[in-house]
């Protein structure tokens, strides 16, 4: 059975919905991203579909992976009454065509996997895939292709948010505009109490990524006599260009990447 004319990756975050169209007849592929923190996401994702895809069209693919219920479920319910010609597909563990080295397969969230499967596709393994969101995700793939699991630690938002929960005198810190004036090369200690808590918290995330990175490194050449060789570094994430500069480790910055995976699904 021939691939639809578009097929839409959509990748339903907790902080944005990300979606790629690709389409059948040419190399063409839009890129779209939509925050939920925006009150009118839901709207604008219906504009957009109004833009490039007819509303009758029963050649056009929608396929969705979320790790947010609370965002799919209108998502759904206004795909099925605006745009009642298109195919809906939830992407799910069982469409994954990849190893998955864990003690519940089925219980990894669907995002890790199609990142890792991404990652698998288009760098050489062993591959540590990061996913720096609302939660940052730390995985491995071997030399195999298989997925081996991985660290999941709060993001910069979650760990900045807690202080503030959890204390009675810490701020709210926003980020937007503000890392970058923390340089990798300095190690000066914060000099006001916003600085410090910025310093703590990417330096907490950071620090554990390039630690992990190097565990990993340990664990493959245990399992391997000849060890592990090198090791692909791939970052994705709403907050990927915000840690970048502060990991040690040599890495590529792949964003969209579990719509990459997405669409490298064979579905029909």
């Amino acid at each position: 059975m021939n691939r639809p004319a578009v097929v839409i990756a959509v990748d339903i975050g907790n902080t944005a919905v990300k979606l790629i169209a690709s389409f059948r007849d040419s190399d063409r592929r839009l890129r779209q991203s939509f925050r939920l923190s925006d009150a009118k996401w839901l709207e604008s994702f219906a504009r957009w579909l109004e833009s490039n895809v007819e509303k009758s069209s029963a050649d056009a693919q929608l396929l969705i992976a979320s790790v947010n219920g609370r965002a799919k479920d209108p998502l759904l319910k206004m795909i099925a009454t605006r745009f009642q010609g298109l195919s809906l597909r939830s992407i799910s563990f069982a469409d994954v065509p990849m190893p998955v080295d864990v003690m519940h397969p089925e219980r990894v969230g669907i995002d890790r996997l199609l990142s890792a499967l991404a990652a698998k596709n288009n760098y050489s393994a062993p591959i540590v895939v990061i996913d720096a969101g609302s939660a940052v995700t730390v995985d491995l793939v071997d030399h195999r292709g298989h997925f081996l699991g991985g660290a999941i630690l709060p993001g910069l938002h979650l760990q900045a948010s807690a202080l503030s929960m959890g204390t009675d005198a810490l701020p709210v810190i926003h980020w937007d505009g503000t890392v970058e004036s923390l340089s990798p090369q300095d190690f000066s200690p914060g000099k006001n109490t916003s600085h410090a808590i910025r310093l703590g918290v990417l330096t907490s995330v950071t620090a554990a990524i390039d630690q992990l990175i190097g565990r990993y490194q340990k664990h493959l050449a245990a399992l391997s006599p000849n060890g592990c060789g090198n090791i692909s570094v791939v970052l994705c994430g709403g907050d990927a260009s915000l840690i970048s500069p502060h990991i040690t480790h040599r890495h590529e910055l792949r964003d969209h990447l579990v719509c990459e995976g997405i669409l490298a699904l064979q579905i029909s």
